[in-house]
This record gives C-alpha cells, sequence and structure tokens, in this order.
C-alpha cells in the first residue's frame, strides 16, 4: 500500500482534492481535521498551555529569532470559543512558540496516522496536511501539491475564513513548498479559476491504481 501526501499552501483547495479522491474510493486522513482532535484532550491542553501561556522565566532570555510578539503570555482557555484565535494571535508572533506547538500536535497525528493505515486495505491512501516539509521519502511513496496563483488563494481564504488581508499574509508565509522530495514522485495540480482539476485527479488516480 503507498502512501500519498497531498498539500498545499492556504486557499489552494487542498481540501477539495482531497474530497475528490475520497469521492473515488480512496482513502484519507485529514491530519488538520486530526490536529483538532488533539486540542480536545485534556492532558494535550495543559501542554499547550505551558508552550504558549507561560511567559519565560527571569533567568531566560528569548530564543534566537522568537522575538516578543503583542499576544505574549495570553492564557489560553478551551472553555471559551476564542481558543482558536489566542492561539493564532500567539503562534504567528512567536517563532519558537510556534515550532513547539507544531512539534507537539505532530507527534500526536503521527500516532493517530499509524493506527489510521493499519486498519486500511487499499492500492493507496492519501494523507493530507499543509504542512509539506513533513512528507519525507521515508514516510511517503508520492507527493501532490495542490497549487493556485497568490491572489486567487487570497480571496478564496478572506471569503471562506474572514481572515484580513495581512492576516492572510502572515500564515502565507510560514507554509513552504517541499523542495527535498523527488520531482518525479511528486503530481502538482494547479487550482486557479477554470483549471480542470478533476482530469488531472483523474489521471493521478488511474497512474496510481495500477
Amino acid at each position: 500500500m503507498q502512501v500519498v501526501g497531498l498539500t498545499g499552501n492556504i486557499g489552494s483547495g487542498k481540501s477539495t482534492v482531497a474530497k475528490a479522491f475520497a469521492a473515488l474510493g480512496v482513502p484519507v486522513f485529514n491530519s488538520d481535521e486530526v490536529a483538532k482532535k488533539a486540542y480536545l484532550i485534556p492532558s494535550i491542553q495543559n501542554e499547550v498551555k505551558e508552550i504558549l501561556g507561560s511567559p519565560k522565566g527571569p533567568m531566560e532570555g528569548p530564543m534566537e529569532g522568537s522575538a516578543k510578539g503583542p499576544a505574549e503570555g495570553i492564557q489560553i482557555d478551551f472553555s471559551k470559543d476564542t481558543w482558536k484565535s489566542e492561539i493564532a494571535a500567539i503562534i504567528f508572533s512567536n517563532e519558537e512558540k510556534r515550532i513547539r506547538l507544531e512539534t507537539l500536535i505532530h507527534a500526536f497525528v503521527q500516532n493517530e496516522f499509524i493506527r489510521w493505515k493499519a486498519t486500511q486495505n487499499s492500492k493507496y491512501i492519501i494523507r493530507e496536511s499543509a504542512l509539506a516539509n513533513s512528507f519525507q521519502q521515508e514516510n511517503c511513496n508520492w507527493l501532490i501539491e495542490v497549487l493556485a496563483e497568490k491572489e486567487t488563494r487570497k480571496k478564496r481564504v478572506m471569503q471562506r475564513s474572514g481572515l484580513s488581508e495581512n492576516e492572510f499574509s502572515q500564515r502565507d508565509a510560514l507554509q513552504k513548498s517541499n523542495v527535498s522530495f523527488p520531482p518525479e514522485k511528486t503530481f502538482r495540480i494547479q487550482n486557479n479559476e477554470n483549471n480542470f482539476v478533476l482530469n488531472e485527479i483523474l489521471k493521478i488516480h488511474e497512474q496510481l491504481s495500477a
């Protein structure tokens, strides 16, 4: 059974492509959805609070490249509907805390993926994730990158999520392409307006199902 990574920058239409593969009967593991479930677990909530909610002690200086942002020291309250925006406010202004949080959540998602994969019986499965660099040859046979022009992605995100242009730019800047995965093992789907995306998906599905 082959593992196919599916990734794309914010607003690229990655989730839409994932749904198309699912409609073809391909098992799809949505890393972002699983990550959201992690935040419902009390033990992980405590770790998140420790990472994001506590400022550094008096003897600890800020790590290199991790400037103290405007949200430094916010205490995350998971009982309120604002916890997602509280987390976003911190991690998009503090690189060190963002990396620590990503490491914590990635470990949880990886364990869930291993368990999920063991229950599948298909020619290939898809693992969807916004973190493109999480896909390497040792854990992924193929990579699908969903691409779209920046203005198209910005328009989609602002209409869908209500983010400001500045918030979109902040999040987009953190999402990097996977430059280490072999080009011969990488499919690229252009998902701009008026693209025939389904045709590209069907071609990939035919190749991977052969």
